[in-house]
């Protein structure tokens, strides 16, 4: 296994925080749409445009940043001194999926911030500091295609990460094409395959995790008749597929496997069609959190008296607030990114983000941070931050590596492979009572 650069050793974390707090929490709103002439901020101390004087105080604080981190060691370098690298992220930052896509965003800023207040990432002696670039793909492949082209062609980016199945399979032919590295969240088989060299995903998938887990639901639960809810697009055909064969495979009865519209919001029609069929179980896959509430809460009302189970990018605190309260979410079976009782360094991580944006984070934020330090990490061991080809043999070589919880990350084709918790919420807060790899 390569050594990992020493710019990712860790530093005192509560100095850290105030460092971290100093550079990031300073940025303000950095995610705009492709075609708009919003503002974009880099993470971690990049540049600002179109932001005035906020651009020199920036830096300042970035550079008294830096300054800090020297104590320990770290090369002294004001971002002014520093090569730049840029990262994008595509992916949806308003909508129903806007919960996972702030969280890859800030996830990726707040990596960006680490490295940049550690002097920068180094890369065979240069130092760099890292701009983070967001653009909102509204879960939708056009608006995708669209961020990509500015990306590649007016903001230099060699190194993206993308959130949803359908935006990253429009990309993927350009992806590979261009070479451009890219770390996603799709779920979708369809993203990697035998030709794959460029794309990484940045967590294990269901198709990891799912049989496993339905295995666990059959030795576990009493319930034996599904339905399985997914939205109507890439990801949620995907998924649909996967969840009916993964429990049949486990002796349930799979009675209805439905679809839906992202942007619908009034379930009656649907909820009573689901009572008519006597299920006693419904699993929501990989709808976004909000819209899961807002089925929890009608299907309550209309006296759904079954289990509700999530497999798939869960979200118990957002499942709650749209719910309406805990009550309708009691019981409820989640698939989670982290146990809940682990700190590790998400404590810190997690205060960063509530710093900035103002809310809890989704817990998904933990896999994207990693995967935005993974990237960093294997641009560091390829040694050449313009030969993406160098980066993409190195990204393996990282691998064990430590996750943000303290679990430990490995390695499979063109993937990260990360454990996955099973949660019951119970009186509000999601329990861990099992964990599937």
């Amino acid at each position: 296994m390569s050594k990992i650069p020493a710019i990712f050793s860790d530093p005192p974390t509560a100095l850290l925080l105030e460092i971290g707090q100093t550079i990031y929490n300073d940025s303000g709103s950095d995610s705009h749409r492709p075609g708009s002439s919003g503002t974009s901020l880099g993470g971690g101390g990049g540049q600002v445009h179109s932001m005035g004087g906020m651009q020199m105080n920036l830096r300042k604080r970035a550079a008294a940043a830096a300054l800090g981190i020297g104590l320990f060691g770290g090369m002294i370098m004001s971002p002014a001194m520093a090569e730049t690298l840029k990262i994008g992220v595509v992916a949806p930052l308003t909508g129903p999926g806007a919960t996972w896509g702030i969280a890859m965003s800030e996830g990726a800023k707040i990596a960006a911030a680490d490295v940049n207040a550690a002097g920068g990432l180094d890369v065979a002696g240069t130092k760099y500091q890292v701009e983070v670039i967001a653009y909102d793909d509204q879960y939708k492949a056009a608006e995708a295609v669209a961020a990509y082209n500015r990306l590649t062609t007016q903001d230099g980016v060699k190194y993206i990460m993308t959130l949803s199945s359908a935006s990253t399979l429009a990309l993927k032919d350009s992806i590979e094409n261009d070479g451009v590295i890219a770390v996603t969240g799709a779920y979708s088989q369809k993203i990697i395959d035998d030709k794959s060299k460029y794309v990484f995903r940045a967590f294990s998938t269901s198709h990891n995790f799912l049989p496993p887990f339905a295995k666990w639901m059959a030795e576990n639960r009493k319930e034996r008749h599904l339905v399985i809810l997914n939205p109507n697009d890439e990801t949620g055909w995907d998924q649909s597929q996967l969840s009916e064969k993964s429990f049949k495979d486990a002796g349930f009865e799979v009675v209805a496997n439905e679809l839906y519209e992202r942007s619908q919001k009034e379930f009656q029609p649907l909820i009573t069609k689901i009572m008519a069929l006597d299920s006693d179980v419904i699993d929501f896959a990989s709808s976004p959190p909000a819209t899961v509430g807002l089925f929890v809460r009608q299907a309550r009302e209309l006296g759904y008296k079954g289990l509700f189970i999530k497999t798939s990018a869960s979200g118990p605190r957002e499942i709650i607030e749209a719910a309406g309260g805990k009550e309708p979410v009691e019981g409820m079976i989640n698939l989670l990114f982290l146990d809940p009782a682990k700190k590790g360094d998400y404590e810190r991580v997690a205060a960063l983000y509530r710093e900035h944006i103002g809310q809890e984070p989704n817990e998904i934020l933990a896999p994207y941070y990693d995967g935005a330090r993974s990237m960093l990490r294997a641009i560091a061991a390829g040694g050449d931050v313009n030969d993406t080809a160098k980066v993409s043999a190195a990204f393996k070589t990282i691998f064990p590596a430590d996750s943000v919880l303290g679990d430990q990350l490995n390695y499979g084709p063109q993937q990260i492979l990360t454990t996955h918790y099973i949660s019951e919420v119970r009186n509000g807060e999601p329990v861990v009572i099992g964990k599937v790899q």
